[in-house]
């Protein structure tokens, strides 16, 4: 189209021309999208390179195929994690070790410089991105990424629940049990902090302050004396009172070995419990899991059970009143009315009956998560000591209280375990409002 000259009829024809363009822009960004969609429902892999510990395949949809130089690296990762270690302690070891980086190792197949600057060695943002990525369990993830539009091309990540997940697609490198344990462990309201030596304490990160809600931080002091020469002590206190000062909160201070023995004696009467009596124990939990949601499960299956039937009732009714106004036994404004009735109240039990199914589906999970506790209270009934894979294991995190002023009272600190307590919606601190915990004693 001719437009050099302003006042030709071409510069009349322009709008239009314009817009017929940005339709087929527009059609053309949704094909695309179209049939990226539909390759993603296929299970095919459309990435350029497979993520570290695998390698493209050659096959037509380019399936990820174990690569076995690295993928031990990545078992050692997860295994790692799966005890408590946290991210940066398994970079430093992978470094220790001479593990190459993932982009080194890519360009080093290709037989290409980096082109990224790099110190070449592994950090903690590397060792979360795997720990976190299904592709190891045998699972393609697409569409976890898309632009603004065909016009902006600004990436953002979709809601979890618009990616399309393929499970079980390609040779795993990690067993589902052991990749749903790294999850676990990475949700924890502990992020594992290292200490100067180099540990992570068994209840680092695990401890809340019931007064402030702040964690507990532990706190090393050096003493000598006669008798024990020369000793440390390892102390947990409250964090806000560490960086302000007693006029804001008190120290809630607790020796490390005296709440690490309140746990483990905690642990073991449980445990012992489980052994001596599994039906009974199974019960009680169950009790507090049932009080937690505040409903009956019992009404819930009888009402559900009755909206069913009355489900039931209504398509029939319906069914036949349909009938009756085709035959013209019913008058037009009377079916109208009757068919308005009962649709109404047929959506108004559907929405009941779909809240009674998932109350039910909730009653199912109560079961599978205190046989998941008992389970795991039965596999540390022996533990000789506590440690960061057992509190990890068990614990969902503690509270702990101020001491109190008479000395030979005792201490209040209450235990909160995985699979019967709700964990913190956000574990900043306690008493945010999202938390909604009642502090108690189970």
């Amino acid at each position: 189209m001719d437009t050099l000259e302003r006042n030709s009829t071409a510069m009349d024809m322009m709008p239009i021309v314009n817009l017929f363009n940005e339709w087929h822009a527009a059609s053309t960004s949704k094909k695309i999208r179209a049939v990226m969609v539909s390759n993603a429902k296929q299970g095919k892999y459309h990435a350029p390179v497979a993520p570290f510990g695998y390698l493209v395949g050659d096959t037509e949809d380019r399936l990820p195929v174990v690569d076995e130089t690295n993928a031990p690296y990545v078992r050692m990762m997860y295994k790692m994690r799966s005890e408590g270690a946290s991210s940066p302690q398994i970079a430093k070891a992978l470094n220790v070790q001479g593990v190459i980086t993932p982009s080194d190792y890519t360009y080093k197949r290709l037989d290409k410089p980096n082109p990224y600057v790099s110190n070449h060695l592994w950090n903690a943002a590397m060792v979360r991105d795997i720990l976190e990525n299904p592709i190891y369990k045998g699972s393609v993830v697409s569409q976890k990424f898309t632009t603004v539009s065909y016009k902006n091309h600004q990436k953002y990540i979709r809601d979890s629940d618009e990616w399309i997940v393929i499970d079980d697609a390609f040779e795993p490198i990690v067993d589902k049990e052991l990749w749903d344990k790294v999850q676990e462990v990475n949700k924890s309201c502990s992020h594992g902090k290292v200490t100067k030596s180099g540990a992570i304490l068994p209840l680092g990160g695990l401890m809340y302050c019931a007064d402030c809600g702040a964690k507990l931080k532990n706190n090393t002091t050096f003493h000598e004396s006669k008798k024990r020469g020369k000793y440390k002590l390892v102390t947990y206190i409250c964090n806000t009172y560490a960086n302000h000062g007693k006029e804001v909160c008190s120290s809630h201070s607790i020796l490390q070995r005296i709440i690490e023995g309140l746990v483990l004696e905690d642990i073991r009467a449980r445990a012992k419990r489980v052994i001596e009596d599994e039906d009974g124990e199974r019960q009680r939990y169950l009790a507090i899991k049932a009080n937690e949601r505040k409903q009956q499960t019992e009404d819930e299956s009888r009402l559900l059970k009755q909206a069913e039937n009355r489900l039931a009732e209504l398509d029939t009714i319906i069914s036949k009143t349909y009938e009756e106004r085709m035959l013209g036994k019913l008058p037009e404004d009377l079916s109208a009315k009757m068919l308005e009735k009962y649709t109404a109240e047929q959506r108004a039990l559907t929405a009941q009956a779909e809240q009674y199914r998932k109350a039910r589906v909730q009653e199912q999970q109560d079961e599978q998560d205190v046989e998941r506790f008992i389970q795991r209270l039965k596999k540390w009934s022996d533990a000789p000591c506590l440690t960061r894979e057992l509190c990890l294991d068990l614990i969902e995190f503690i509270v702990v209280h101020a001491r109190p002023e008479d000395r030979n009272a005792p201490r209040k600190v209450d235990i909160y375990y995985k699979f019967i307590s709700k964990p913190l919606a956000d574990s900043r601190n306690l008493l945010l409002p999202q938390n909604s915990v009642e502090i108690h004693q189970q």
